[in-house]
């Protein structure tokens, strides 16, 4: 029978690992958000300088490509104007950037939550940290309840990229993302 000292401590690991993995796909649904924001911005000084120059030329000739490259660019630039108003991918950015900030911070604290349950025999104290560990747990849930749903691929490419590292799930995964002195609950396993 475990002690409720190890339960707690269980349940913290499990909670530390789930803000470990719900990072790691919030951090590749930034990288792929800032990925499009780059082609947009590319696209758009393509498009701006495309629609510009055959502008100016069309003053100077009459000739159907330069017609047709203004059209062109003013459709491109018409298309990101509508996409970019869709889909505000800055704002998203900006979010999924606050919500990485606050679940490593979250993260820091389970970490230190953790620790304090290795060290602490008390039973007293044990009831301190399940209220700390329940604290926790409802700020992670309100954190998780910002994150904006992650596209397929951010959740392959977060799966690829820590089984890269020779990891299966997310509790094997626990070498890989758990500090050493958490990565059990007694000394000596």
């Amino acid at each position: 029978m475990i002690s409720n000292r190890e339960r707690v401590f269980n349940n913290t690991i499990d909670l530390l690992l789930s803000v470990s993995w719900t990072q790691k796909i919030t951090a590749e649904h930034y990288d792929l958000l800032s990925k499009y924001s780059t082609w947009i911005k590319w696209i758009r000084i393509f498009s701006t300088l495309l629609t510009s120059t055959t502008v100016a030329t069309l003053f100077a000739s009459n000739n159907f490509k330069t017609k047709l490259a203004a059209i062109v660019g003013s459709i491109l630039l018409t298309l990101l104007e509508i996409i970019t108003n869709q889909f505000n991918i800055e704002k998203s950015m900006a979010k999924l950037s606050i919500l990485k900030e606050e679940l490593w911070n979250i993260k820091i604290d389970i970490t230190g939550l953790a620790r304090r349950l290795k060290c602490v025999s008390d039973d007293v104290k044990i009831d301190e940290l399940e209220v700390g560990y329940n604290d926790l747990l409802n700020k992670v849930k309100s954190i998780q309840a910002e994150i904006p749903s992650a596209p397929k691929i951010s959740i392959v490419n977060a799966s690829r990229d820590i089984h890269e590292r020779n990891d299966n799930d997310i509790w094997n995964d626990r070498e890989k993302l758990l500090p050493r002195d958490i990565l059990h609950f007694k000394e000596n396993d």
